[in-house]
């Protein structure tokens, strides 16, 4: 069952005339809105069932973000490498880490030592981290 509403403009007429009225909201029994179709009684979902499916949706959403579960967890440390002389961290990466980019493989050398540079002195032990 569907319901339309309608403006009720006329002004009233006769002898227990009041004075003029504002215009009301009458509803009209069995219309629907024009260009609207009925939604079919199959298809509606309670208002509940909505806020669990999307509260469950975002739960989910969050947890894939924050990498929950492991996915974005460091893996353990392959070893310890100390620093020949004349030495640059780009070797070291591409000596210890074969298969990974050089370039994410200094990144992750970088901080596993806690490194603001790419500057490495002879002699210093560097942690080369699992990949």
């Amino acid at each position: 069952m569907s319901t339309a509403a309608a403006w009720d403009t006329l002004p009233a007429y006769g002898p227990a005339a009041a004075p003029a009225r504002r215009p009301q909201l009458v509803v009209i029994e069995g219309g629907s809105a024009p260009g609207r179709a009925a939604r079919p009684a199959g298809m509606l979902v309670p208002r509940w069932l909505r806020l669990a499916l999307t509260l469950s949706v975002l739960a989910v959403a969050a947890v894939m973000l924050l990498g929950v579960g492991g996915a974005g967890a460091q893996s353990a440390t392959l070893g310890s490498v100390e620093v020949r002389p004349g030495q640059t961290l780009s070797e070291i990466a591409r000596a210890e880490m074969p298969g990974v980019l050089n370039a994410e493989a200094v990144a992750r050398i970088q901080l596993a030592n806690n490194l603001a540079t790419t500057h490495v002195t002879a002699g210093q032990v560097l942690v080369i981290p699992g990949y």
